[in-house]
């Protein structure tokens, strides 16, 4: 046996569909949503690290950290799987 639905079912679904629409927030334009954007946005100090100039292999970074007389910083990152990683064993 089918259930079957009657009108007054129908016309309360149809409600609460009509009052979850309503009850939904604008969309927000393409001005607001460029605004958050801009507060989101890294600032040129936080980017600064941007400006280091990496060198990829350690004996070309120790012929430049001799010649300023700067440490080395040493950017490390690891899994076994990953193809490019040549700091493997680290």
């Amino acid at each position: 046996m089918r259930p079957h639905i009657g009108l007054k079912s129908l016309v309360g679904i149809a409600i609460v569909a009509a009052a979850a629409v309503a009850q939904s927030p604008p969309r927000p334009t393409l001005q607001q949503l460029e605004a958050r954007a801009a507060g989101l946005l890294p600032t040129k100090d936080q980017l600064r690290y941007q400006e280091i100039p990496w060198v990829h292999d350690l004996a070309d970074a120790q012929k430049v950290a001799r010649a300023e007389r700067r440490p080395i910083f040493l950017w490390g990152y690891g899994g076994r799987a990953r193809p490019d990683n040549g700091l493997e064993g680290c």
